[in-house]
């Protein structure tokens, strides 16, 4: 029977979270605060609205009424644009203020919040409801393009679109936040009290350049699963469909696919020791598809594999390497799902980076073998990557006193969850002392949560994670950092496994009894960041994947350590360069 203390705490939290703001104070001991405008003035009146600002193209506002479970608001549309060439359409959902009617909040029906909702793959979201039911000023952009095609970005001559990439991956984001913020002042006559985003993959990317690029204007960020190093990890999207290609001649069959993954997690399951079906760290994993080799002893009865086929799987976990057999970049995690980026067809972004890469919209990846891989991924890091990549630092956000909240599932089948594993290294190396990794320090305003066993933004066999917005404001408006964040598997509206996920480079730890499905039976502790991982995880230079050599910078380990690993004199338990665990 489960245990409710864990679940009960985590309500707690939300409730606290939830506690309204108080309104902001006259700006000074003299004049009142700005009255709020109707929402038809916020596109009609050049005095109290959005009227008259020449990057604005056009504007238009309108209550929406109460329909289903949706709230009365006020709905604004944007269209941004500073030249003729540049139109981005950003939404703002605004609760009713009390001039039309709302109730109940810091000002009319709104809590004094904003929160802006992300995209996904290659499309802007202007769905803006789930915050704006919540009482939040909710924002969204379409990313100045309809649907979710990125072949724009490179026109039919061969030329970068960089009004259409760079419109995507940062300016319309950008004005979403800056743009509703403006708008809900207008409206409401007060400044928003907290200012937050919310979203995952192509949304959790954007998440991430909120924190880099616009470090002073976010309170807090929600960014899941987040699509950062853009242009490395859909390269590498590619690189299963190009070693069954070469290896194989085609596609493997899903149930072979699948078949190798089961294996996978039935050889490895144990190692955290807890048999529960998931592999606890992925990357500690070592089993390799030619136990699946047909007529081998341990072979399945059933979807057994040809060597060519095993060889290729093993490629696929391994990730792309150079003729120096140094990593480009990771490859997907045993336990992971692989017929997502491995079936019939390759998936439609890994192709179309591949054009951008090169920028060439008619380039065939079937032309590219397993040795020309590294050519294509360079291609891509010194033509685009710098614009698209997503990976600068923290520093303004941090000063400011931003908090940034990410969960990944640690089987994630699409992004390669170790790049954003890589990015918390990088970013507590940067924050740490002497340039050593510090998860410590990094925490006070970062912190990342692994799922074992879940997929891309959710999904897969692995406990979900529950309540990561909530933990988020609770961590902004109250300063309580989540320690743990509840996850569960829930079958037929009944919770049938509970367990904790712990900030990286945690891990949950079973306390020796009790029933494994409760999460009060585990703590955090440990620590993953083992010499014989990172090593393995050390990538070539970035632009030299050609033929470069492995860089070490911000990893926490040296050359000569990582050849002691490789010869077999690393010390597992010496954890020194990691954060000290």
């Amino acid at each position: 029977m489960l245990k409710p203390t864990f679940l009960s705490l985590t309500t707690a939290l939300l409730g606290l979270a939830l506690f309204a703001p108080a309104p902001c104070a006259a700006r000074d001991g003299h004049k009142p605060p700005p009255a709020p405008v109707s929402c038809t003035e916020l596109a009609t009146d050049p005095a109290n609205g959005l009227l008259g600002n020449p990057v604005i193209k056009s504007v238009n506002s309108a209550v929406v009424p109460a329909s289903g479970t949706n709230a009365a608001h006020c709905q604004v549309n944007l269209l941004y644009g500073t030249s003729p060439g540049q139109n981005i359409n950003i939404r703002v959902g605004l609760p009713l203020n009390s001039l039309d009617g709302g109730t109940g909040g810091v000002e009319g029906a709104w809590n004094g919040r904003t929160q802006g909702i992300g995209g996904g793959g290659c499309a802007g979201s202007l769905n803006v409801a789930a915050p704006v039911n919540a009482g939040y000023v909710g924002s969204g952009t379409d990313t100045g393009h309809t649907g979710g095609d990125c072949t724009p970005g490179v026109n039919p001559d061969g030329t970068y679109n960089l009004q259409f990439i760079q419109d995507f991956i940062r300016n319309a984001i950008k004005q979403q936040v800056l743009l509703s913020k403006a708008t809900a002042r207008k409206y409401y006559g007060m400044k928003p009290v907290y200012n937050y985003w919310n979203g995952c993959s192509t949304g959790g990317r954007q998440g991430y350049l909120l924190a880099q690029e616009l470090g002073g204007e976010l309170d807090g960020i929600l960014a899941n699963a987040p699509a950062i190093y853009w242009t490395r990890f859909q390269t590498e999207q590619m690189w299963g469909q190009i070693a069954m290609k070469d290896l194989v001649g085609g596609p493997i069959a899903a149930a072979k696919l699948n078949q190798a993954t089961a294996s996978a997690v039935a050889a490895c399951d144990a190692a955290d020791g807890v048999v529960d079906g998931l592999i606890d760290d992925p990357r500690t994993c070592k089993f390799s598809a030619k136990a699946n080799i047909c007529g081998a002893p341990n072979a399945p009865t059933e979807n057994c594999l040809t060597e060519a086929e095993a060889e290729a799987i093993d490629k696929i976990w391994d990730g792309p390497r150079n003729a120096k057999g140094n990593k480009i970049w990771f490859g997907l995690d045993r336990g992971t799902s692989l017929p997502a980026l491995n079936g019939t067809n390759p998936f439609f972004l890994g192709v179309i980076q591949f054009q951008w890469n090169t920028h060439d919209r008619t380039f065939d990846w079937r032309t590219v073998d397993i040795d020309g891989y590294s050519q294509v991924a360079q291609d891509g890091s010194r033509n685009i990557a710098d614009v698209t990549d997503t990976f600068g630092s923290l520093d303004t956000f941090k000063h400011r006193g931003g908090k940034l909240l990410t969960f990944v599932g640690a089987n994630d089948q699409l992004i390669m969850p170790r790049g954003v594993i890589n990015y918390y290294r990088q970013m507590a190396s940067r924050y740490g002392k002497h340039g050593e990794p510090d998860f410590e320090r990094l925490q006070s305003f970062y912190r990342l949560f692994r799922a074992p066993g879940v997929a891309h933004c959710g999904g897969g066999a692995g406990p979900q994670p529950q309540n990561l917005f909530g933990a988020l404001v609770n961590w902004v408006e109250n300063d309580v950092a989540p320690e743990q964040i509840l996850a569960q598997n829930t079958t037929a509206g009944v919770v049938t496994r509970t367990r904790p996920l712990c900030p990286y480079p945690q891990t949950a730890i079973y306390n020796g009894t009790g029933s494994t499905d409760d999460a009060s039976n585990f703590h955090c502790g440990g620590n993953l960041e083992k010499r014989r991982v990172v090593c393995a995880d050390v990538l070539t230079k970035y632009k030299h994947e050609v033929k470069g050599r492995l860089d070490f910078t911000g990893t926490g380990v040296d050359r000569d350590e990582c050849s002691r690993e490789r010869h077999g004199r690393g010390d597992d338990d010496d954890d020194r360069h990691h954060g000290g665990w």
